[in-house]
C-alpha cells in the first residue's frame, strides 16, 4: 500500500517539522504501508532547499506539490511583519487565479489526457502519485481555523485542496490530530462542513476542538494526542553539552526558556497596539527573572519561512531593551528533536510557539503556555489539566505572567512527577491510534 502525507513540511518551523516526522512515523507503524511520501515546500528551489533539507537529509521520500503559496516564492524575503497594500493585491490576484486552476483541476483530475493538455508534468506527476496511493494523510497540526479576515475563504481552500483532490479520486482520507476552529468568516463553515463530511477518519487533538468540530458536522469527533508528544530524543546527544557551553550555560544552572513570535493579532481592531504589549510583557518578564537570579534563554522554536513565522524579529524587539550576561539568545537552527533534548535541561519554560511547550511539558519541565491561533493552547493544556498555565496573548501583562511563574515555581516538583505520569499515559495513547486507523484502513467494522 502507499500512503501520502499532506500539507508540506516546513523544516524552519520546528513544531511543524516534529508533526511531519512524527506523523510519517506513525503511519509507517500502522505497518500496512510499503510507501509513504511527503509533499515538498516552497516555490522555488531555494524555498526547497531552506524548507526541505533537513527532513531531507533524514532520508523522508518526497512529492512535488501542486498548490502554490499566494506569496510565490517571497517566502524567504525579508519582508515586513505586515503586508502592505500592494503585497495584499498581490497575494488576492495569486489566490483568486489559483482557485480557478485548481477548480479546474479538480474537474478534470480523472482524466490523464485533459490534464496533460491543460497543466504541467509537474502537476500531473504529483496527480499520478495520488491516484496511485490507497491513503492520503493530513499531517498533525491546527491550521484549520479562520477568524473572519478577508482571505479567510481562500484559506479554507487552500489548506483543504489536497483532501478535496484525494476525495475526488476516491481514496481514503485520514486526519491526524489537529486543532480546529475558530471558523468565522465567509463560506468557512460550509467549506469545512462540507470536506469533512467526506473524510474517513478525523481525529482532534484535545476536547475543545472535539466539541467545536463535531457541533459543526454533528458527529462525535475523536481525541487523541498531538503527534509532537510522541517526538523522540536523538540517539547521540552530545551535541548538547558543546551547545550550552557555547552559550555560557550549565545544566547545574535554574534556566528559564522563552520562545516569542511576530503575530499580526488577526481580526482585532488594534493588531499593532497588542503586539507591543506582548512584546513589552515578555520583556518586563524577562527583566524580573534576571533580577531574582535565573538564568533566560531566548530560542528560535520557528525561523520561517517569511518574516511572520520568523521568531528571530520578535526576539530581536525583546533583546533590544535588555542588557544582561544572564540573557542568552541561543540563535540555532536546530532539528526539532534536538531543540527538545535542548529544552530538556530547562528548569522551566514560558513559551508562545506551542510546540516548544510541547517539546518542554514532554522532558518534564513545567510550563507555561502564551496562547495565540485557535484552540490548541488552551484546549491542550486543559486537557492535562494545566489550564492555571495558559494565557492568551490577547489578554497577555507582565503582572499576570509574573503571578503564573510564581505559581509554577511554587509547585514545581509536584508538576514534574504529574508530567512524568502524563508522558506515560500519552505514549499508551499512540497504539490506540495506530489501531483505530487500521480498521479504518483495512475496512474492518
Amino acid at each position: 500500500m502507499k500512503a501520502i502525507i499532506v500539507p508540506g513540511v516546513t523544516d524552519l518551523n520546528k513544531g511543524d517539522q516534529a508533526l511531519v516526522w512524527e506523523s510519517h512515523r506513525l503511519v509507517e507503524d500502522i505497518g500496512l504501508f510499503h510507501e509513504i511520501y511527503l509533499l515538498s515546500s516552497g516555490d522555488t528551489k531555494e524555498e526547497e532547499e531552506l524548507l526541505c533539507s533537513q527532513t531531507k537529509q533524514r532520508g523522508f521520500k518526497f512529492i512535488q506539490k501542486i498548490l502554490k503559496h499566494p506569496r510565490r516564492g517571497r517566502h524567504i524575503e525579508k519582508e515586513a511583519i505586515k503586508d502592505s497594500p500592494l503585497s495584499l493585491f498581490i497575494l488576492f490576484f495569486n489566490a483568486f487565479k489559483d482557485f480557478v486552476s485548481t477548480s479546474f483541476l479538480l474537474f478534470l483530475c480523472k482524466n490523464d489526457k485533459l490534464v496533460k493538455l491543460f497543466f504541467d508534468k509537474n502537476t500531473y506527476t504529483t496527480l499520478s502519485h495520488f491516484k496511485e496511493s490507497d491513503v492520503i494523510f493530513v499531517k498533525g497540526g491546527g491550521f484549520i481555523h479562520a477568524y473572519g479576515e478577508k482571505t479567510a475563504p481562500y484559506l479554507m481552500w487552500y489548506f483543504l485542496f489536497y483532501t478535496r483532490l484525494a476525495k475526488r479520486l476516491s481514496k481514503k482520507v485520514v486526519f491526524l490530530p489537529n486543532s480546529f476552529g475558530p471558523f468565522i468568516g465567509l463560506t468557512v463553515k460550509n467549506q469545512v462542513r462540507k470536506v469533512f463530511n467526506q473524510v474517513d477518519k478525523v481525529f482532534a487533538r484535545e476536547l475543545k476542538s472535539s466539541t467545536k468540530l463535531g457541533r459543526l458536522l454533528g458527529k462525535s469527533i475523536e481525541v487523541s494526542p498531538d503527534l509532537g508528544f510522541y517526538l523522540r530524543l536523538p540517539i547521540k546527544d552530545a551535541n548538547q553539552n558543546s551547545l550550552l557551553e557555547k552559550y555560557g550555560l550549565s545544566k547545574e544552572e535554574k534556566i528559564i526558556g522563552i520562545t516569542v513570535r511576530p503575530w499580526r493579532f488577526p481580526g482585532a481592531e488594534n493588531p499593532g497596539s497588542k503586539y507591543l504589549n506582548y512584546i513589552n510583557s515578555v520583556t518586563h518578564l524577562i527583566k524580573h527573572l534576571i533580577e531574582i537570579n535565573y538564568k533566560v534563554a531566548l530560542c528560535n522554536q520557528s525561523i520561517g519561512p517569511n518574516a511572520h513565522e520568523d521568531d528571530r524579529n520578535a526576539i530581536n524587539e525583546v533583546t533590544s531593551s535588555i542588557s544582561s550576561k544572564n540573557l542568552v539568545w541561543i540563535n540555532e537552527d536546530l532539528p526539532c528533536d534536538e531543540l527538545k533534548s535542548l529544552y530538556s535541561n530547562f528548569h522551566a519554560f514560558i513559551g508562545t510557539r506551542f510546540h516548544s511547550v510541547i517539546f518542554s511539558l514532554t522532558s518534564t519541565v513545567p510550563s507555561i503556555a502564551i496562547g495565540y491561533g485557535g484552540n490548541k493552547a488552551e484546549g491542550i493544556m486543559s486537557d492535562f489539566n494545566l489550564k492555571e498555565f495558559v494565557v492568551q496573548i490577547e489578554d497577555v501583562s507582565s503582572t499576570i505572567l509574573i503571578e503564573k511563574f510564581n505559581e509554577l515555581i511554587k509547585n514545581h516538583e509536584k508538576i514534574k512527577c504529574e508530567l512524568k505520569l502524563m508522558v506515560k499515559e500519552i505514549n499508551e495513547q499512540r497504539s490506540d491510534t495506530i489501531e483505530s486507523i487500521k480498521k479504518i484502513v483495512s475496512n474492518e467494522p
